[in-house]
């Protein structure tokens, strides 16, 4: 598993206990005063964001834009700390330089952010040229010209984890009452990051014991130690064709792996037997699925991983286990395993037969359109027909 600095996958929580919202504490100029009350506003939606979802990179991106609202600002951006270089690095940004920043590291003892991630002191800097502690190098690089920012750190349980900007106000320069928005602002910005790092330290655990627990599978069978593996290959290359999104390939990825868990239940005597099992072994041998969601299902975080072990044998035309689920109501994920589970096991050696040639695999799944398999899963599949043969020459 890749460590992740904040993860990006999400499911609803119940965040903590907030800080209240800070009231701006005197009235603004005439030309601001269509900004005083969305500070509060601001505050309050992103407190809901956070309420609402652990997909990190959707609530920061949201928030910063509501920033940006509120302070009448033109750019943002979300440094975070890297101990091990002792550098800021831009984590998130908008404006037009966006892309760029996303390269840029800074020394934690420079410019603006770096003085206010040090001191943890929010700072309001009138005028960029003028500021000794301005650090000209990002804007040399990005080509955009900063005329004036606030910088506030991010607090997490008493230690700093970054710094959070807005850039260049519109009209005049930010206020003290701005500084004091930004400062509620990266407060509940803080407790959005901590759940969500949370969350991924539980969600990787569990991950993790329950991958060891499916990559057990090769002490007791090679086969399907090595299938288990090229699922979660295959799902990778197809994926893009489903419209799955590519922050969920790694969830998708790991949730294909541990689609057969349920066997670790299943004895040695059918799982490894070298023939066909009869019906009272395969009535056992079904029961994997359910076994698996089970198994799975002690953790609601891992719920695509459920929908996949349970739903996997399930059929398009609605005979198949365990719960005969038909066409779309069968999770797609599950619709794409069906296909990719069939075509791995027909092309590998097992105790009870010899792999079958590539176009007799492809003849066979034809035949299953549109009964055992999803017909529009199955003509995307065999577009990638060629590749997912060789996906499988290689990891066998």
């Amino acid at each position: 598993m890749r460590k992740k600095t904040i993860p990006v996958h999400a499911k609803k929580h119940s965040a903590g206990k907030k800080p209240a919202p800070v009231k701006p504490k005197s009235r603004q100029t005439d030309s601001r005063k269509s900004h005083a009350p969305l500070g509060l506003s601001s505050q309050n939606k992103i407190i809901k964001l956070i309420n609402s979802s652990l997909n990190i990179d959707e609530v920061l991106n949201l928030s910063m834009k509501l920033m940006e609202k509120t302070l009448n600002a033109t750019a943002s951006s979300i440094l975070l700390y890297d101990a091990e270089t002792n550098e800021l690095k831009f984590y998130l940004a908008t404006g037009s330089k966006k892309d760029i920043l996303k390269v840029i590291r800074m020394p934690a003892d420079k410019g603006v952010a770096g003085r206010s991630f040090l001191t943890g002191r929010t700072l309001l800097i009138p005028d960029a040229s003028k500021s000794p502690f301005f650090y000209k190098q990002v804007d040399d690089t990005t080509k955009f010209v900063t005329k004036n920012l606030i910088a506030t750190p991010i607090p997490i349980k008493g230690k700093r984890i970054g710094v959070l900007e807005v850039l260049n106000k519109a009209n005049g320069t930010f206020t003290k009452q701005d500084m004091q928005k930004l400062k509620n602002m990266a407060n509940e910005i803080s407790v959005a990051i901590d759940n969500a790092r949370l969350y991924d330290e539980v969600k990787s655990a569990y991950i993790v014991s329950m991958l060891n627990m499916a990559q057990a599978e090769k002490f007791r069978d090679i086969d399907t130690g090595l299938h288990i593996e090229r699922c979660g290959e295959y799902a990778l290359h197809l994926a893009p064709d489903l419209g799955i999104p590519q922050k969920d390939f790694d969830n998708l990825r790991v949730s294909m792996m541990m689609h057969d868990i349920g066997k670790v239940a299943i004895p040695d005597a059918i799982l490894l037997k070298p023939g066909r099992l009869n019906d009272e072994e395969m009535t056992v041998m079904k029961t994997h699925t359910t076994k698996g969601g089970q198994i799975l299902g002690q953790a609601p975080l891992l719920q695509l991983a459920v929908d996949i072990a349970t739903c996997h044998h399930e059929k398009w035309d609605g005979t198949g286990y365990p719960n005969r689920l038909k066409d779309e109501s069968i999770p797609l994920p599950a619709r794409m395993l069906a296909i990719i589970d069939v075509f791995d096991a027909l092309l590998s050696k097992r105790p009870y037969k010899d792999p079958f040639p590539p176009e007799k695999v492809k003849e066979i799944l034809l035949e299953g359109k549109g009964t055992h398999f999803d017909p529009q899963v199955l003509d995307l599949f065999l577009q990638r027909y060629a590749e997912m043969c060789v996906i499988h020459s290689s990891m066998s």
